[in-house]
This record gives structure tokens, C-alpha cells and sequence, in this order.
């Protein structure tokens, strides 16, 4: 009632809304499905494989769910074509399959992260991707110490997979973690496998650089992880590491080079230079291979790497043009490679420690010139995209330049790895790679658009999108 005795009228009390916004949604998301890809192993190694499938099962679909809601109208042209070819080739192979159930099981976890991977690239502004992966990368350098440390300091040993005791007689494979941390070895990390960790070590360097670069908030905690990806890299003793980190360092500098080259002939220049320079150290290299390779640790077989692609050289030579059948990984449970490849203290190999080796293994030729012809697409488009967004006078620019660095920085490490690792074949390396081919993929109206009907957002991708927002 007024002073006056009139009525008044009253507002209905409504709780606050604890709902995240749908604006948001894809990008938390994408930070928990890039957790879930770059932990895998750890996930397997602590509750088995059926649990690690589920995990992966709702990360993917969190991920449908919010597509559905939020990409309005999907624009085929913007789709990565290459990379949908070689999961096309790879299912086509189950038709001549030596191991079909095999198959049929990897391919579906191809297919899924190649479809996240899409799918993320629509949903997410650059700032958006690059804030999820600095999360993501900067919970796996914590967990991957504090893992560590509790092995060294709490367990006093190594540690087995799904927690179980470590003795003599434990196999290589059924080990999570040594507990090196204050004994001077190897650190494996979360994820069980110290060159995994290594190379998961050095993008969260560049990545959490770039947000650190481009992003004031929150700066003491990225710096700490950052200081703490910087240590695992070294700890971990990876050459794969150590030679992709001095390749990411000469990439970036012929970049930097290419950015101050206002024209075409500057460029060609820079690139004429780089190349005659590279030759010479590729040729310095090689002569003195011995010398690197046992500064780096490694003998001349690059730990048993010739070995293994001697054998599968040897069974993939029935099938040299199709390839005997997609299996990456290749399922430890089927007989076809349960005893097959087995090193001392029964370490059970599942991959041909090479991509180009193991696709041609799997999908033959066909398949390595599909992959070739991705890789290369890949390379060209990071980098243009790279070297056409070098301006520094406003500070969209310098956000812009920054972030622009970050596909290439990818495109290194998974090219690097994937010569003496398979990885670059799945979750994270597989779903980087193809979210950056779809994000930099050429379209006719590269806009991102907001719009309310049906309650969608229509996401736009390519070249001339406007992200770094």
C-alpha cells in the first residue's frame, strides 16, 4: 500500500539464473574436450579403456549437443576436404580389412575427433580457441607435476596402470610412471609416457605464451604453468622434443624474417635464403648424425625405431598400394597385434612409431599421398595466414599477429612428431590439425554472425573472418 492507501503493484521474486549463457558454452566446453584429448592416456592408464571410451563418448557428445544448439547454418564449402578424404579412404578400408573389428573401432574414433574438431572450429572466435587450449594445457602441466610428486613423495616408487604395485617382474607397458622426479629420469607425466608428455609440454609453451601476450587477466597463474611446461620439456629428455623446439625456433624466425618483407620478391628473398641456409645445416646434420644423435641420448637405430619399421615394412608389403586395413592405434587385444611386435621387458608396441610408415602400413600408398596432400594444404594455409596478419600499430593488430603465430607453431610440432611418432594420427594432434584446416579454410562470406532466431548463432570460418575478438 501507498501513503495514500492505493495498491501497489509488486514484482514477482525470481531466483538468479544459474544457466550458462549459450554464447559461452563452446568455449567452456572446448576447454574440457581439449583436456579429455590431451589426457587420454592417463585416463586409460588410471581406469582402463572402457572408462577412457566413455569419457571420450560424452566429451563428444557435449560437443553435438551444443553444435545443434548453436551453428545456425553450416557452410559446406568452409569443410575441411583433405582431412575428410582420409577418413573417407580409411573407412573405405574396412571393405579389404585384415583386421575389421579393428578397424571399425579406430575409424569410429577418427571420425569422432575429426567431426569435434570441425565442430569447434565453427563454434569458437580465436580468442575463444586460444583461451580453452590455455586452460586445458595449463590443468595437464599442474596434474602431470603434482602426479609426479605423489609418486615420488607419497608412493615412493613407480606407479602401475589403474594403481597397481610396481616389482621386477611388472612389464614396461603396464607401468603409468616411473617416479623420476628427484632421481634425475625420465618424467612421463599424467599421461605415462614421457615423449607424449614432451611434446604436449611444448605447445603449452606456445600456447600459453600467446595468452599470456595477448590476455592480461590471470597472468600469475599462466605464468606459473608456463614456468612449469618450460621444466617438464626439459625433463622429459625427448629428442623428438628438442629437435621440433629448434624447428619451431628457425620456422618462426624465417616468419618474423617474411613479416618485415613488405613485397613478394622481400619474401622470396627471405625464403631463397632460409632454403640455401637449411640445406646447408640438413647436410651438416646428416654428416654428423652420430655425434647429435648420441649427444640427444639415442643410438643409431633412434631406440629401436629401424627395428620396428623393418617389421612392419615387411608385413605391409602384401598390400603396398591400399594398405592392409586402417588401425591406428592398433588394438593391443587383437591377435593380429597382441604378440606381433613385443621389445624387452615386454613392452608391447602399438603403432609403427612413424606416421608416414604406419599409413602406409594401414592405407598404402593412396593413403600416404591423401596425408601428404593434408600436410602440405596445412602448412600453406598456416603459414599465409601467418605472414598476412604482421601489423603491430593498433592493438587488434598485435592480438592478431600473436595469435596468427599459433598455426604454424602446430603445424611444426605434429609434422616433427610424426616422423618418429604415430600420435599426430589421433585425439589432440589429429583434432588440431584438422580444426585449423577448417578454421582457415577459404569462403565466399567468412563473417561471424550472431543472430537470435530459433535461438541458434550462425558461426562463420575461413581467412577473412573476423576472430580475434
Amino acid at each position: 500500500m501507498t501513503a495514500f492507501g492505493a495498491p501497489t503493484a509488486t514484482l514477482p521474486v525470481v531466483a538468479p539464473s544459474t544457466t550458462i549463457p549459450l554464447r559461452f558454452a563452446p568455449h567452456l566446453w572446448a576447454g574440457v574436450v581439449f583436456f579429455t584429448a590431451f589426457t587420454a592416456p592417463g585416463w586409460a592408464a588410471a581406469f582402463g579403456a572402457p572408462a577412457a571410451a566413455a569419457v571420450g563418448v560424452i566429451a563428444c557428445a557435449g560437443v553435438a549437443v551444443i553444435a545443434v544448439r548453436v551453428i545456425r547454418a553450416p557452410q559446406w564449402r568452409a569443410l575441411p576436404w583433405t582431412a575428410l578424404a582420409f577418413t573417407g579412404w580409411a573407412a573405405a578400408s574396412i571393405a579389404w580389412s585384415r583386421w575389421p573389428e579393428t578397424t571399425a573401432l579406430t575409424w569410429t574414433l577418427l571420425a569422432a575427433t575429426t567431426l569435434v574438431a570441425i565442430a569447434l572450429a565453427a563454434m569458437l572466435t580465436w580468442r575463444q580457441l586460444v583461451s580453452a587450449l590455455a586452460w586445458a594445457l595449463a590443468a595437464v602441466m599442474a596434474l602431470s607435476v603434482l602426479f609426479e610428486a605423489w609418486a615420488a613423495l607419497i608412493v615412493g616408487g613407480p606407479v602401475g596402470i589403474e594403481f597397481a604395485a610396481v616389482d621386477a617382474q611388472t612389464e614396461r607397458s603396464d607401468i603409468w610412471t616411473n617416479a623420476q622426479l628427484f632421481t634425475g629420469g625420465r618424467l612421463d607425466g599424467i599421461v605415462g609416457n614421457a615423449n607424449l608428455l614432451a611434446m604436449l609440454a611444448l605447445l603449452a609453451v606456445v600456447v600459453l605464451s600467446i595468452r599470456l601476450a595477448i590476455e592480461p587477466r590471470r597472468r600469475g597463474v599462466f605464468g606459473v604453468t608456463l614456468a612449469a611446461s618450460v621444466y617438464l620439456l626439459v625433463r622429459t629428455e625427448s629428442a623428438t622434443a628438442f629437435i621440433a623446439t629448434i624447428a619451431l625456433a628457425i620456422a618462426l624466425v624465417i616468419l618474423l624474417a617474411a613479416r618485415t618483407a613488405r613485397t613478394t620478391s622481400g619474401r622470396m628473398r627471405v625464403y631463397l635464403a632460409a632454403a640455401a641456409l637449411g640445406a646447408v645445416a640438413a647436410g651438416l646434420a646428416w654428416a654428423m648424425r652420430r655425434g647429435i644423435l648420441s649427444f640427444l641420448g639415442r643410438d643409431a637405430d633412434l631406440t629401436d625405431r629401424t627395428e620396428i619399421w623393418d617389421l612392419v615394412f615387411a608385413r605391409g608389403a602384401a598390400q603396398p598400394v591400399v594398405g592392409n586395413g586402417f588401425a591406428t592405434p592398433w588394438i593391443p587385444w587383437d591377435p593380429a597385434f597382441s604378440d606381433w611386435i613385443v621389445m624387452p621387458r615386454g613392452l608391447h608396441i602399438i603403432q609403427a612409431h612413424s606416421v608416414w610408415v604406419d599409413v602406409w602400413f594401414q592405407l598404402g600408398v593412396v593413403g600416404v599421398v591423401l596425408l601428404a596432400c593434408l600436410y602440405v594444404l596445412f602448412v600453406w594455409r598456416t603459414w599465409v595466414f601467418a605472414v598476412r596478419h604482421h601489423r603491430w600499430q593498433r592493438r587488434d593488430d598485435r592480438v592478431t599477429a600473436t595469435v596468427s603465430l599459433l598455426p604454424v607453431a602446430v603445424g611444426v610440432i605434429v609434422v616433427i612428431q610424426g616422423i618418429t611418432e604415430s600420435s599426430p594420427l589421433l585425439l589432440w594432434g589429429w583434432m588440431l590439425t584438422v580444426l585449423f584446416l577448417a578454421k582457415l579454410q577459404p569462403r565466399d562470406h567468412a563473417r561471424r554472425t550472431e543472430s537470435v532466431k530459433d535461438g541458434k548463432v550462425g558461426y562463420g570460418l575461413g581467412l577473412d573472418q573476423p576472430p580475434f575478438v
